[in-house]
């Protein structure tokens, strides 16, 4: 009693029992949690943005093989056994193995769990009915997709998942940062269409030549389009891609089409219909050619320099190194003169067709539709007041200007020097 009144009236610290064990291991758990943040977790080809909540390590990792690695590199008495490697693995952390299946359609998961669950007769009609409406959405989109005619030319176009230089059978690759090797597809022709090096035109670069944004794939388009022989007969140019915003369905990819259209296509063609799928269902052609490339990849242990990436490409199509052809600075020429997307006459994000044509005053007009049958839209210009699309004129982006981070740079020459006796030189220009 007395104690409890010189501590102030708090109650006295419980010190029967609890856990007895965890300072005599406290050395090893912070071992194999040092051990584990070393990881360096791979960014997913869907996810552009760096999630906090959950990290993805490279597919081939597995938690045996890291526990494996992990009592390798310590000395005996850091050591530990499986289950206690496993134990902190799983309380302590939230990582995965391969990409996140964030491509998987969010609302088909949600309406399936929901019919499972609902137990009310007539709610769950509604959410059958709600979820046959969505699977016709994008059984359009594919019907659209598979569209032939003589007066239409269909092109598809999408990034490959970023693949990692220099590729080594090194353990110490899993945690080291790597240079990313970029690779950008166009696809001639519908989904039916076989994959021909006639038909397949790739670009590739690294991240210390141009980064992987809206103006190096807009640029990429542009080259194409400009180099691309259509035919007398075609009036509709067909562009199919992901709705990814930061590289493909913005802005800059709508007013780079409308200045291409007015000022430089063939007068034959009369209108441009850029389209993008539902959400979840995003499977075009590009997809079935990184399929065939990335079989091929996984053949090879080593590759150490984006040469040996590229004759990959050049197997699979014709290639172009996008250092080699002049890439734009399209967001910043379209600023002042397109106006700002929430002045639109529609609704930019919902809009799954977008329709350009031209005038007869030097501009264009843009159709934005939200499904994949009507056009019940009015076609408007998008240029500000007194402002015409031929009046874009973008400056060129010079190549090798990019900052690579000190810390990348000596994990590279580290992983190459304990590949080859050049110690790591070609990266260091």
């Amino acid at each position: 009693m007395n104690r409890f009144l010189n501590s102030g009236g708090e109650m006295p610290e419980e010190k029967r029992g609890g856990d007895r064990k965890r300072e005599k291991y406290e050395a090893k758990r912070l071992s194999v949690e040092w051990f584990i943040e070393c990881f360096q977790g791979q960014e997913s080809h869907y996810c552009r943005s760096k999630s906090i909540n959950r990290i993805y390590l490279a597919s081939g990792l597995t938690i045996r093989k890291m526990w494996r690695m992990y009592n390798t590199a310590r000395d005996e008495d850091l050591r530990v056994k499986q289950s206690f490697f496993r134990h902190v693995f799983n309380t302590k952390y939230s990582i995965g193995f391969g990409n996140p299946r964030t491509d998987v359609c969010s609302t088909c998961i949600e309406l399936l769990e929901r019919i499972k669950t609902e137990k009310d007769a007539s709610k769950k009609n509604v959410l059958m009915v709600e979820k046959t409406i969505h699977r016709l959405k994008y059984k359009a989109f594919y019907a659209i997709l598979q569209e032939e005619n003589e007066i239409l030319q269909t092109i598809t176009f999408d990034c490959q998942k970023n693949q990692p230089m220099p590729k080594v059978p090194d353990q110490s690759a899993y945690y080291s940062r790597q240079i990313n090797f970029y690779h950008f597809a166009i696809l001639v022709g519908n989904s039916k269409a076989k994959l021909d090096k006639s038909n397949i035109h790739s670009y590739y670069w690294d991240e210390t030549s141009h980064c992987k944004g809206s103006n190096e794939i807009i640029s990429a388009v542009y080259d194409f389009l400009k180099n691309f022989e259509f035919g007398d007969k075609i009036k509709i140019l067909r562009i199919v891609s992901d709705g990814c915003a930061g590289q493909n369905k913005n802005t800059g990819m709508i007013a780079m089409l409308g200045k291409w259209l007015y000022t430089e296509a063939p007068t034959n063609i009369k209108e441009i219909e850029l389209i993008f799928p539902v959400v979840g269902h995003s499977f075009i052609p590009p997809d079935r050619l990184f399929a065939k490339i990335e079989k091929i990849l996984k053949t090879k242990e080593v590759i150490t320099s984006p040469s040996e990436y590229a004759a990959v490409l050049e197997q699979n199509g014709m290639c172009k190194d996008l250092a080699s052809i002049p890439v734009f600075d399209w967001k910043k020429s379209y600023e002042s003169i397109i106006k700002p997307t929430t002045s639109w006459h529609f609704q930019f994000m919902k809009t799954k067709r977008f329709f350009i044509t031209r005038t007869k005053t030097e501009n264009i007009l843009v159709q934005g539709e939200e499904t994949y049958r009507n056009e019940i839209r009015e076609k408007k210009t998008i240029t500000k007041k007194n402002k015409k699309i031929t009046m874009i004129s973008p400056q060129v982006i010079q190549p090798n200007r990019v900052y690579i981070k000190q810390a990348k740079i000596q994990d590279v020459d580290r992983l190459l020097k304990k590949r080859l006796e050049m110690g790591g030189e070609i990266w260091k220009n």
